[in-house]
């Protein structure tokens, strides 16, 4: 049986794959700054980096 530290991770990244506020993300995991946040899960997926493109593409058209 997995413990609920051992979903933290797959947890964050699926927030923020989702593009949750990075701000909600730190709080809900008790992190003490955005920073330790972003340095700790962040990595960039191919998700986000699609995600991100797509939110760009649809600004620019605007």
């Amino acid at each position: 049986m997995l413990s609920s530290h051992a979903l933290r991770h797959p947890h964050a990244v699926h927030l923020l794959e989702a593009l949750t506020n990075i701000k909600y993300v730190s709080e809900r995991l008790g992190h003490a700054s955005v920073k330790v946040t972003a340095d700790t899960y962040f990595h960039v997926t191919k998700k986000i980096e699609g995600d991100v493109l797509s939110l760009y593409e649809q600004y620019i058209e605007n």
